[in-house]
């Protein structure tokens, strides 16, 4: 049965972040049993596709929702965001196209704070302990251009530009006031780590991270564990650590699920997908694209 209140990727106030930011044309509203969740559309040539952020509590009701998508006209429904659990593999197999695997680490926060601790691996734990005697401070709160620029540092690390804006943020601490963290981990002053931890009442999300080059070890350990603490405290049950692989070969990537596996979560197998539901319109749409040279 899903929950009157539907998951925080599947709500309006995501979907209002969404809009804003250009990412999407408009919101749907759909209504599923007893409740409504909120689809992103995307526009072009008078034809729609639908995208979900965010996974249905029953997946089994992703056959309603094709139907209702069906009727509006709507040639596509498609999930991709990194944030979305799609764990059922044969059910989706069965009724879209997989096109990625991939996974998350999840953390139950619902045991003791004690087994939280052992839990984490033994080098988290010294390096938690590390940054905590180096005198590292966590705040809750966060300047949000100084993230932007711990962003930037970070993501150039691995040769990569990110894409998040100062106003994407700012978006987002006002559409989900009090469901989202913004906090920082400080040393003498300066910017070691930043965290953007979204929730709703079952899960907190590492949704944004960034650290400083050759900042002090385990400042980032220590923000993810004080994070955790205080979700367990707020009644959260679980905490999910952001798309991960078991296995890769770059070893950027290894070293990020590495230290994410470290904090004692369970890997959990997710799937993104596509499903055409109107194949005439889908093919309209492709012959559009291909005659504007691939572009909208």
């Amino acid at each position: 049965m899903i929950s009157p209140e539907p998951p925080l990727f599947l709500s309006a106030a995501w979907m209002r972040v969404m809009v804003a930011s250009g990412a999407i044309a408009r919101a749907c509203p759909v209504t599923l049993r007893d409740t409504v969740v909120h689809v992103g559309e995307y526009r072009a040539f008078g034809l729609a596709k639908w995208i979900l952020y965010g996974a249905l509590p029953d997946e089994t009701e992703l056959l309603s929702l094709f139907v209702q998508a069906r009727r509006q006209g709507v040639f596509q429904v498609e999930s991709d965001f990194n944030m979305a659990r799609w764990q059922e593999r044969t059910f989706l197999a069965t009724h879209t196209r997989v096109t990625r695997p991939f996974g998350t680490y999840l953390v139950d926060l619902s045991q003791s704070e004690e087994a939280l601790w052992e839990g984490m691996h033994p080098k988290h734990r010294n390096m938690t302990r590390r940054a905590r005697q180096e005198g590292v401070e966590i705040r809750p709160e966060l300047d949000l251009g100084a993230c932007v620029a711990l962003m930037g540092e970070t993501y150039a690390r691995g040769g990569r530009e990110h894409g998040f804006s100062l106003r994407y943020l700012e978006l987002l601490r006002r559409e989900l006031d009090g469901r989202v963290l913004f906090w920082s981990a400080v040393h003498r002053g300066e910017l070691q780590a930043a965290l953007v931890l979204p929730y709703d009442g079952l899960t907190g999300y590492y949704l944004h991270g960034a650290s400083r080059t050759g900042g002090v070890p385990g400042a980032s350990n220590l923000l993810h564990w004080e994070a955790m603490r205080h979700l367990r405290s707020a009644g959260v049950g679980r905490y999910d650590l952001g798309g991960a692989r078991e296995t890769t070969d770059d070893p950027r990537l290894e070293g990020i699920f590495r230290f994410k596996q470290r904090f004692g979560g369970v890997f959990v197998h997710c799937y993104h997908w596509k499903k055409v539901v109107s194949l005439p319109r889908e093919r309209l749409h492709a012959l559009l694209f291909a005659l504007r040279g691939g572009s909208v």
